[in-house]
């Protein structure tokens, strides 16, 4: 079975001897001695070890990567191998100590593989405790808050690192460690590695980031605090059961406006800078076209908020590009669904074109059932014959179908939030047709 979490991982080689631990590793006393993994070598030994079922290896190694980094995200990884491992102990730990460290999704045991036997014990007793009382407190809208800690505490070790680009990576590496924890996270998920943050922030686009910290302000965020708790407010109606995480503020290396872990709901605020006065000599074409206004917080905050949701169980085709187009195209239509603002965007503008209609969903049709999503997902710069990320808006329409025409609308919400069944959805929906092959 496909792991169920989304590694956001890049490609490379690493590969970790891993090691038995049962107690938490102290912070390293000099952090330029800690040892930080190499993201993108990690996912390609995590796909390694999946594929070869080796979950108790995948644990070890996981664990070892960890060992100084102590992101949660990397210890709910370990708990998954450990689970799939038949160590139902070892998993109960690696979350215990996920939760330490900043963990507060009160559903992730949802995405495990339903065991034949419910685990017992002194931790998983204590563990279900503590999710509850996770669960109780992210249920209030109030929970909810824009963080900016880790943001304010970047320029800092940025200046330090242009006043002498020899260096500049000591620098990085101390903003990794010495930031707020939510920073630990966001390594795992986008940074990937020093010399990403090194190559983007000191080499690449040095006078963006200068510019952007003159442009970013905590106090200019308020008037959007209470635009996203009015749309929060409007999904506990129509979902009672959500839940409502920190959102982190945090500096990117221009590569996403936001992403979500088990510990909550990030925003890459150096792609909220968009102005007259926005340098772009050093920026690529796309991220010059990407950059949002501050305006574009709420939409974002919520898209990302409806993926914290997310439980899905559909084990024959949870890896399909057919899952991944529903799994972004729910989050947009949520946003409609939430806000009363219509989407109107160039991709639906596109797909009005009865030829180009025919013509998308046609090649959607025949791959939908593949894992490759260039053509579709995450493809800003490099789709060429088609505007960018149409998967977003393919899986948009399907699912505000499947919705218009399900009686119980709770239910429908429901359903493709939490589905173990992403072919349910498009058979229930207007696009039917695209699986007639597939059937």
């Amino acid at each position: 079975m496909k792991h169920p979490f989304v590694f956001a991982l890049l490609g490379g080689v690493l590969f970790l001897t891993g090691c038995r631990d049962t107690q938490p590793n102290p912070a390293p006393g000099n952090y330029q001695d800690a040892f930080l993994p190499e993201m993108d070598g990690l996912f390609n030994e995590f796909q390694k070890l999946q594929d070869l079922g080796s979950y108790e290896v995948l644990g070890d190694t996981l664990m070892s990567a960890n060992k100084d980094l102590q992101a949660s995200e990397l210890y709910v990884q370990a708990a998954f191998a450990y689970w799939e491992a038949g160590d139902s102990e070892q998993a109960a730990t690696m979350l215990h100590r996920a939760i330490d460290r900043g963990m507060s999704n009160p559903k992730v045991l949802e995405k495990f593989p339903e065991s034949q036997q419910e685990p017992t014990g002194a931790s998983w007793d204590q563990l279900k405790k503590r999710l509850d009382s996770i669960q109780a407190q992210l249920q209030k809208p109030s929970n909810f808050d824009l963080k900016t800690a880790s943001m304010e505490a970047f320029w800092p070790y940025f200046e330090k690192a242009m006043a002498d680009t020899s260096q500049a990576r000591r620098h990085l590496k101390a903003f990794i460690f010495e930031a707020p924890r939510e920073v630990r996270d966001f390594y795992v998920v986008r940074y990937g590695s020093i010399d990403n943050m090194y190559g983007q922030m000191i080499n690449a686009a040095p006078n963006y980031y200068r510019y952007l910290k003159t442009r970013f302000h905590p106090d200019s965020l308020k008037v959007f605090r209470k635009t996203i708790l009015k749309s929060m407010k409007q999904f506990q109606e129509l979902y009672p059961q959500a839940v409502f995480p920190k959102v982190y503020i945090v500096p990117g290396i221009l590569n996403t406006g936001g992403t979500a872990t088990e510990m909550g709901m990030f925003l890459g605020g150096d792609m909220y800078g968009r102005s007259p006065q926005m340098p772009v000599e050093d920026l690529t074409d796309w991220q010059e076209d990407a950059i949002m206004e501050f305006a574009e917080l709420p939409r974002l905050t919520m898209h990302e908020l409806m993926h914290f949701q997310q439980n899905y169980r559909d084990t024959t085709h949870g890896q399909t590009l057919l899952s991944a187009v529903i799994q972004e195209g729910v989050c947009d239509f949520m946003v409609e669904l939430c806000s009363g603002n219509p989407m109107v965007n160039e991709n639906l503008t596109f797909l009005s074109d009865p030829s180009n209609e025919a013509w998308i969903f046609g090649e959607f049709q025949e791959e939908l059932l593949g894992d490759d999503t260039s053509k579709w997902l995450y493809n800003g710069g490099s789709i060429e014959d088609r505007p960018q990320d149409l998967g977003y808006t393919l899986g948009y329409l399907i699912c505000k179908s499947y919705y218009e025409q399900s009686p119980d609308k709770k239910e429908a919400i429901a359903e493709l939030l939490n589905t173990d069944d992403f072919m349910k959805i498009v058979k229930n929906s207007d696009f039917a047709y695209l699986l007639k092959e597939a059937i």
